[in-house]
């Protein structure tokens, strides 16, 4: 048997959307119940984000299958130190992020990110 591993070619972002890490966080607890926990982040080189991906159509399987990954939107803000996770006050609930710097991808993607705000 033969295992191979094989990094992601390109990811293409068709919607980038960057708020302040204060609206970001309300945006993310919007729905969540008092005292409950909102649905994970991810936090890479200096920033927190979430990424929503096309509907695995035909078409966009095929592109994953030639190393494409299509995002149709990502939501970020910068957050340079990484925290387990944020609580929000208001509602004693919280949102848990998850440290994915160890995942070439997703550092990439931060860092372009990352570099969009400092233009």
């Amino acid at each position: 048997m033969k295992v191979t591993f094989k990094s992601w070619e390109e990811v293409i972002i068709h919607e980038s959307i960057r708020f302040s890490l204060e609206d970001f966080i309300k945006l993310c607890s919007i729905g969540v119940q008092p005292g409950g926990l909102a649905n994970p982040l991810h936090w890479a080189e200096g920033v927190v984000f979430r990424a929503t991906l096309l509907p695995l159509t035909e078409d966009v399987v095929k592109e994953m299958l030639l190393g494409k990954i299509h995002w149709s939107a990502v939501e970020w803000a910068l957050m340079p130190e990484y925290r387990q996770a944020i609580m929000i006050g208001d509602i004693n609930a919280r949102i848990p992020i998850v440290d994915v710097s160890a995942t070439a991808t997703l550092c990439e993607v931060a860092e372009a990110l990352r570099a969009t705000a400092e233009k």
